[in-house]
């Protein structure tokens, strides 16, 4: 409409004084600061926030209606005519309040203290070994499990940061999935919190209230998420927002890439396209194994789960049997698996009559493990260990599985941060020889070193890893040096 300058500066002004009362009220009301900040997860829109003018609205049920029509239109017929206009400017309003309103640096807020917490409780730790020679004969129980489930190399300071890790993490996912069994029903998060009450660990008073004010926080900022896409947003916004900024060295060390969806889901359809055309097969069918080697936070399995690709009468059997995934770092294992959980729960309701205890089905699938590290296990080792017997057992299921399949976002060169970049200075003697026999012997690179790279390593190992006598599919995301480089 033709409006003044006057008057758009005095509607700015208008606008401004709108925010402020929103901000007020927000500031006051941990309650409605949580449903500005749900409002772009949900897909129900919530009733006490409604939008509308002096004369078209929607009422308690989120219906538009007319108020005071006399013209003799009736209140169907505007409404009619009017919804699709008002429910694209409601859409647009709620935007506009996230954007002013919602509370973007959240996570951040509570990251340094919360890491500080938690560096004071790896001191403590750290303490009760020095001073007592019973809880240390009891953690190198715990650090050899570590070696022997994991890699060989971790040490003391790193197996104590998983407990760290650990302490303030559990919390935290039972926060933001009440009732939901993941810290009861997880092996390695069993494992993590036998081990600490073995160490009688104790907060302080004052770290117990900051963490108790974070976690009641946490707990309102999730609740009433309707649907397993906003669950996901915000457990990557947990990792990504909270997590590298209270745990800044370990993300350093094993940072993980984010791959973005579209480029997940053109890879699973890629797959199944190759599937039908090479090999006759399609992902759905029984006995078609997947492994996502270096999973992150499970955004390739929870978006296979999602596809479409898999029938939903088949969405059991592979959750359950047939798609396999590994993480090394502890934080990324426990978002990955909650992850991938919580999507089945939300695709089978059938199954569940809502997430709790009884109905609880484990992504048993997914290991914490060092993938390149499994690939060095001789013929009739045995990968078990009495510390973590649970994840023991998967990872020897999924080696004895005939893969099909491999899926992700391997590690990167030096510099460069995803899942495995520890593996950058660990040697793996059987891995490094296959790629001396094959592409460094046949190769024309003339950089020989830069063959050993992770990213290499990961296509050796899982060309080696694919069902010999079948073969398979490979599919990664790639830098862009493979496209126009040597």
């Amino acid at each position: 409409s033709n409006i003044s300058a006057e008057e758009a500066l005095n509607d700015n002004e208008r606008f401004k004084v709108v925010w402020t009362v929103l901000n007020a009220l927000r500031a006051h009301d941990d309650r409605f600061n949580a449903i500005v900040n749900q409002l772009e997860l949900n897909k129900k829109k919530p009733k006490n926030i409604l939008v509308g003018t002096s004369t078209f609205g929607f009422d308690e049920h989120g219906n538009p209606t007319t108020k005071g029509s006399g013209d003799g239109i009736s209140t169907k017929a505007v409404a009619q005519q009017l919804q699709i206009q008002f429910e694209s400017l409601q859409s647009a309003i709620f935007a506009r309040m996230v954007q002013k309103v919602g509370n973007r640096k959240y996570w951040e807020q509570w990251a340094k203290s919360v890491g500080d917490i938690a560096t004071r409780q790896k001191e403590r730790i750290i303490q009760l070994l020095l001073d007592s020679p019973k809880h240390a004969k009891e953690f190198e129980r715990f650090l050899t499990g570590l070696r022997k489930s994991i890699n060989p190399s971790i040490e003391q300071e790193r197996a104590v940061d998983m407990l760290s890790q650990h302490i303030i993490t559990k919390p935290v996912f039972e926060a933001l999935f009440e009732g939901y069994s993941f810290v009861q029903n997880n092996p390695m998060s069993k494992s993590m919190q036998k081990m600490l009450n073995l160490l009688d660990e104790q907060t302080n008073d004052e770290d117990l209230e900051t963490l108790d004010s974070f976690y009641a926080s946490v707990k309102m900022s999730a609740s009433n998420i309707d649907n397993a896409e906003g669950k996901q947003k915000i457990i990557l916004e947990l990792y990504d927002k909270f997590f590298k900024t209270a745990f800044p060295k370990m993300v350093e060390q094993l940072g993980i890439v984010y791959t973005p969806v579209e480029v997940v889901d053109f890879i699973i359809h890629s797959v199944a396209d190759v599937l039908q055309k090479e090999f006759k097969r399609n992902i759905s069918d029984e006995n078609v194994h997947i492994l996502d080697p270096f999973t992150g936070t499970g955004t390739f399995i929870t978006r296979l789960l999602q596809s479409g690709v898999i029938r939903p009468e088949d969405l059991e059997r592979k959750y359950k049997k047939e798609i396999h995934a590994n993480e090394i770092v502890l934080l990324a294992y426990y978002i990955a698996s909650i992850n991938i959980e919580n999507v089945f729960h939300d695709l089978t309701p059938d199954l569940n009559d809502g997430i709790g205890k009884e109905t609880y089905h484990p992504f048993e699938g997914i290991c914490l493990t060092d993938t390149f590290q499994l690939g060095e296990t001789k013929a009739g080792e045995q990968l078990f260990d009495e510390m973590f017997p649970q994840n023991s057992k998967r990872v020897e299921d999924q080696q004895k599985a005939p893969v099909r399949i491999i899926i992700g976002n391997p590690p990167y060169s030096v510099g460069q941060k995803s899942a495995n970049d520890n593996a950058q200075n660990q040697t793996y003697p059987k891995l490094d020889s296959d790629i001396a026999k094959t592409y460094v012997k046949l190769g024309t690179a003339t950089n020989k070193n830069a063959l050993y790279d992770s990213y290499i390593k990961a296509f050796r190992w899982s060309t080696d890893r694919l069902d010999p006598k079948n073969g398979g599919i490979i599919s990664f995301v790639s830098n862009g040096a493979w496209l126009d480089g040597n």
